[in-house]
């Protein structure tokens, strides 16, 4: 794993950041974003690059007071299942700390890899309004969403 790093990704990645979301999102593992967003919101992501590539993403959303949300995790499938989602988490829940936030909170198919790493099972209804009316309210699963939330305590 030591070829792996996971990095602040620049512009110069949005293009790759784009292909990973865009794959998994058309699989229906995460939400679809456009370059725009992407390139808008590119101090929110962490890259996993490998060889120089980005071979896997996640992002750090903040919400007010002292909440933030991991999202768009997706791993390129030939790098799966070698530890580099728990990486690109630690690396969110390590910027997160800088940051000063209390609470990180996950919305996921995945939930068992969230509760390995630590996160408790909490309802949705926990999460803030304008979470639910900025993003989810755009998914194609709203209101049936199958997701389940999850959340990690820092202090």
């Amino acid at each position: 794993m030591s070829d792996i790093n996971i990095v602040k990704p620049t512009l110069n990645d949005v293009d790759d950041i784009y292909k990973l979301v865009s794959y998994f999102a058309k699989k229906g593992d995460i939400l679809a974003r456009s370059k725009e967003n992407i390139a808008e919101r590119i101090r929110e992501f962490q890259c996993a690059k490998g060889n120089g590539n980005v071979i896997g993403i996640s992002s750090l959303r903040i919400f007010y007071p002292h909440l933030a949300e991991i999202r768009s995790i997706a791993i390129d499938e030939n790098y799966q299942n070698m530890g580099i989602g728990k990486m690109l988490v630690s690396a969110c829940i390590e910027e997160a700390k800088r940051l000063g936030v209390k609470n990180v909170f996950a919305l996921t198919f995945k939930k068992e890899f969230f509760l390995k790493l630590g996160f408790k099972p909490i309802d949705k209804k926990e999460l803030p309004s304008n979470k639910i009316w900025e993003d989810c309210i755009n998914c194609p699963l709203f209101p049936n969403c199958k997701e389940e939330a999850v959340i990690y305590s820092l202090y």
